[in-house]
């Protein structure tokens, strides 16, 4: 029983886990544990273990149990040295243990008989594989980030897991086959993940010299774990000393130093009938950062501190002549990141440590920049436009070491993210579908009207502010246990995570769309309408809102050392949530989505086993489900954030200029509601049988420790999307109507939602399956590696989140897949399936860096070299305004492969009768060849300016079609631009770097 004194000790500790609100528990530390035994193999209980180390405020000690275990179950990352004495043995300390976030260092210690005075010290460099986890990570160590090229945010570097690419298609890092927005981003232990999208957010991506280790989870995730289907990236920031030390550098870059742009691909903009590549000129860049950190000791053993600031700072100047006027400006963009964080560890007894963190990481821009094409309006205020986005965290974690067996720990703190324009001028914006300079002879423009496709005057959409803070409390509690012999290191923890959005952004006068000389097909009224000069769109579109949500998670784990060479790993997660609706006018509820804690049941099953007992050989197994944590891009789009209607008039007068929200003339045509909220009491579109996104993951892996410093891995994934949420619509008269729906379950799998000769919804689907092979070399002799090499097959008809068939959309659960229900179906009348948009059947990555010495200094070379197959490209054809795959997936084959090296070479000098004092030179090479091979091309068969095709009874659709007969019945010209490359690898970039270190 604990004290009368201890209670009153960690009480603080409690209420702070109660009393406070808040994400998902996450980890920012690793733990050591083992046995301690005597020469015989027998338990040495109440033995003494101490751990120190150089990222450890202060040194902490327990005593082993019953059967001679110990643990630190919450050490930050560094290298440990691990003491363990008893009455009537030899003190043995095991030194050089390096401690990596969320992984468990298994130190068992054999005691020699002797007296306590003396002792043995034990060079602890073979200690390479977690034998206790059956998780799949990558773990940087700010050390290896040192000596790898990369760019200036940490997230450069998540791409060192093996099945992690950053995908543009993906809309940003696929894992193991998910796309871009389902990943959670954690800071220091508190979720920093974008609410609207799933992103890693711009005001999050800080240097990485602010980065003590980077953790990339793939798979495998224990209970603690929620809100992702992909993967994991946790950074975990640097801390203090017990020793004053400090450094101050600069990095730049200019456009001298960078490769030419690659060409954008376009429509003539006088003529639609053609297509062209414009060759961009390189525009006048400058790039600088400095750099400063200063850390040490307030108290040593007791207090320190950490400050670092290092903003980043853009000057781009770029000359544009107009196609409109044929005029030339000059124009000048500056942005800049602040980067600042200032960090305090403070451990008031050998029991409690905690940690406060500030991140500032505002973000502002001055002065828009016109396309380079020269599509743009002359007349817009360019210098007088920008925008900000204030950012800021607030952290904190404290661990509670009540027992040598029971910890308490707590994390959690405050994400601030904004974004709002200014300088917008006022005055209706005129857009251009097509040029009107070449209409016929009985349709005159005044020339002072005339001009290309794009904006004849400026876009003057603006975000008044879009605030999207969020709060986050984590607490747990962790016992070490015998039951029957086996130990037990058992977990419970809650979480709850706070978030807010508050939102006004529109055209303030108005937003006027013009299609010169071409006919509208009808969306919700059939036929084709034009008036003397085409047709124009009255766009009504904007966002507003104030909501917020709480999501609350519970778990227990247990790590179950069933033998000395078996253990397993057994979880349970649960979680409540729900999503507002931004309207709750005639009768709306504020709470749109629900699911309760027995919606999203989580069970989580791994073992680890130690081959040959002599920790050089591991295999695992895992199994597990995972559950997303729902975005806000839904309830803005679905549940009347989003307003987006379009009122369709004839264009009868060449002065367009006559045009206002409020003064339309011409006959109206249609209007199209895309924005029906979908829990309007009246007609409730949500299926009340919604369940939750799940994904189900089955990890198989082997870890081979070929020598000391090398281990060699293998392991097999499989992850089954089970069922997702999306908007599935149908048309009406009124427009798209959506249903809020798990599509192929409940109503959207029920015949009478869908009218005659109309097939239900088929289930989402995808399957990723794949194969790694990875070598870990740690550094030693001068030299460090990190490759891989992965087999996979992504295969369905649903790429998540992010819609790779959008070229990377990020609109969780309201992309276009389900869209109408044509899109799930080729023009004979088959479901489409096939290998989705960035399926990658081979993929090779090589991380190296090796350091040669001499009298003048360390040289470093550092190259990162990739090999990647290219994608499948499939042709779309546009039918009711949603795109559908006649031929089915891949019938254009595959983008080219894909290879880029990136090199780091760096050069530092020791000064002179000052070890700890360096200079370092670098140049950070990306794309070093400056490989220019195709990356996407361009997808559409039918005019994108000539609508689609359309049927007089919906149902013939699925009766299968001849595209090329109902094409030019219905007069659609086929595009031009079907198959031309209009993706390329970036530029060759070039960075230089200096640092001082003291």
């Amino acid at each position: 029983m604990l004290t009368t004194n201890l209670i009153r000790r960690f009480t603080p500790l409690v209420l702070l886990l109660l009393a406070a609100s808040a994400a998902f528990t996450q980890e920012t530390t690793g733990s050591i544990k083992g046995v301690v035994t005597d020469p015989s193999g027998s338990a040495v209980p109440n033995a003494k273990v101490e751990v120190t180390g150089t990222t450890l405020v202060r040194g902490q000690t327990v005593t082993t149990d019953g059967v001679g275990a110990y643990v630190f179950a919450s050490l930050p990352p560094g290298i440990f040295t691990v003491s363990a004495s008893a009455s009537g043995f030899v003190t043995h300390k095991e030194a050089n243990l390096q401690v990596r976030v969320g992984k468990t260092l298994m130190v068992n210690i054999k005691m020699e008989v002797g007296a306590v005075t003396e002792s043995v010290v034990v060079n602890a460099d073979a200690v390479l594989i977690d034998l206790s986890q059956s998780t799949t990570s990558a773990n940087i160590s700010t050390e290896f980030m040192d000596r790898l090229p990369k760019g200036r945010t940490f997230d450069s570097l998540i791409a060192i897991a093996p099945g992690a690419r950053n995908e543009s298609k993906a809309g940003g890092f696929q894992i193991d086959g998910s796309s871009g927005s389902e990943n959670s981003f954690v800071l220091d232990g508190v979720d920093v993940t974008n609410l609207q999208n799933g992103l890693l957010p711009v005001t999050s991506r800080i240097p990485p010299e602010f980065v003590q280790e980077l953790q990339v989870k793939s798979s495998g995730f224990e209970a603690q774990y929620g809100g992702a289907t992909g993967g994991v990236i946790n950074a975990v920031l640097k801390s203090g000393s017990n020793d004053f030390h400090g450094s101050a550098g600069f990095f730049f870059n200019s456009d001298s130093m960078n490769a030419r742009p690659r060409p954008s691909f376009r429509f003539n903009p006088d003529d639609d009938s053609k297509v062209e590549y414009f060759d961009n000129k390189k525009d006048g860049q400058r790039y600088i950062e400095p750099a400063f950190n200063l850390a040490g000791p307030i108290k040593k053993d007791k207090l320190w501190f950490l400050a670092s600031w290092s903003p980043q700072l853009y000057s781009i100047d770029r000359t544009v002549t107009f196609l409109s006027n044929n005029r030339t400006g000059s124009y000048n963009q500056k942005v800049k990141y602040d980067n600042g964080m200032a960090k305090l560890d403070y451990a008031p007894f050998s029991k409690l440590r905690t940690s406060f963190t500030y991140l500032y990481t505002p973000v502002r821009l001055n002065g828009l920049l016109p396309s380079l094409q020269g599509t743009d309006s002359f007349s817009a205020p360019w210098a007088d436009q920008g925008y900000r986005r204030p950012g800021a965290n607030y952290n904190y974690s404290a661990d509670f070491t009540a027992t040598s067996r029971l910890i308490f720990s707590t994390r959690g703190g405050y994400n601030y993210r904004n974004y709002k324009d200014y300088g917008i001028p006022r005055g209706t914006r005129y857009r251009f579908a097509n040029s009107n300079r070449a209409l016929p002879p009985n349709l005159p423009v005044p020339a002072n009207l005339q001009g290309p496709a794009g904006n004849f005057t400026a876009n003057n959409f603006q975000t008044v502010f879009d605030k999207q803070p969020r709060w986050n409390l984590n607490g747990d509690v962790a016992y070490l246990t015998n039951i029957g012999g086996q130990q037990h290191q058992l977990k419970a923890g809650y979480s709850t995570n706070r978030i807010n959005n508050q939102v006004s952004s529109t055209w303030p006068d108005g937003y006027i769309f013009i299609y010169w000389n071409l006919e509208r097909q009808g969306v919700v009224t059939p036929g084709k309408f034009r008036g003397t000069y085409g047709y124009y769109i009255d766009r009504v579109f904007g966002t507003f809102g104030d909501v917020g949500s709480n999501n609350t998670g519970l778990y227990v784990q247990d790590n179950w050392q069933v033998t000395r060479r078996l253990t397993l790993n057994l979880g349970l997660r649960t979680e409540r949530e729900f999503l507002p609706s931004f309207r709750t006018d005639s009768g709306i509820k504020s709470r749109a989505i629900e699911f309760g804690f027995s919606d999203k049941m989580a069970p989580r099953l791994g073992f680890a086993l130690d081959v040959t007992g002599t920790g050089k050989f591991k295999i695992s197994g895992f199994w597990g489900m995972f559950y997303d944590m729902m975005k806000y891009e839904m309830p803005r789009g679905s549940f009347g954030g989003d307003q987006w209607k379009d009122y369709v008039h004839a264009l009868d007068d060449p002065d367009f200029t006559k045009i206002k929200t409020g003064n339309t003339p011409g006959r109206l045509f249609e209007t199209v509601d895309w924005r029906i909220p979908s829990n309007d009491p009246s007609d409730n579109t949500i299926d009340p049988k919604l369940k939750p996104m799940r994904v189900i993951s089955m990890d198989w892996a082997a870890d081979y420790r070929v020598t000391n410093n090398v281990v060699l891995s293998a392991r097999y994934v499989h992850k089954r999307l089970t069922r997702t949420i999306e908007d599935v619509g149908i048309l009406t008269p009124q427009g798209e109507k959506y249903f809020i729906a798990n599509p192929g379950f409940g109503l959207t799998a029920d015949p009478k939602t869908w009218g005659p000769g109309i097939p239900v919804t088929p289930k989402a689907k995808r399957d990723y399956d794949g194969l790694e092979i990875r070598v870990d070399k740690r550094y030693s002799k001068g030299y460090q590696i990190t490759s891989s090499y992965t087999y996979s097959r992504l295969y369905g008809n649903y790429s998540g989140l992010a819609s790779s068939d959008e070229n990377g959309r990020t609109s969780p659960n309201v992309n276009r897949y389900f869209d109408l229900p044509f899109m799930s179906y080729d023009g004979h009348g088959k479901l489409v399936e096939g290998l989705l948009a960035t399926d990658r059947p081979h993929t090779f990555k090589f991380f190296g860096a090796k350091d040669f010495k001499s009298k003048l200094g360390t040289t470093t070379f550092s190259p990162i070299f990739t090999w990647f197959t290219g994608t499948p490209i499939t042709s779309e054809t546009g039918v009711f305004g949603v795109p559908v795959f006649y031929d089915g997936r891949g019938d254009l084959g595959r983008t080219p492969v894909v290879t880029e090296t990136n090199l780091l070479v760096a050069h530092e000098w020791k000064m002179p009768k000052h070890e700890r004092q360096r200079l370092r030179f670098e140049l950070n090479f990306l794309n070093l060849f400056n490989q220019s091979t195709i990356t996407n091309r361009d997808t559409s068969f039918v005019h994108p300016n000539d609508g689609g095709l359309q049927f007089d009874n919906e149902a013939d659709f699925f009766k299968g079609f001849d595209r090329a007969k109902e094409m030019k019945a219905q007069d659609l010209r086929k595009s031009p631009s079907l198959g031309f490359a209009n993706g390329f690898q970036g530029p060759r970039v070039i960075r230089f770097g200096i640092q001082y270190f003291f």
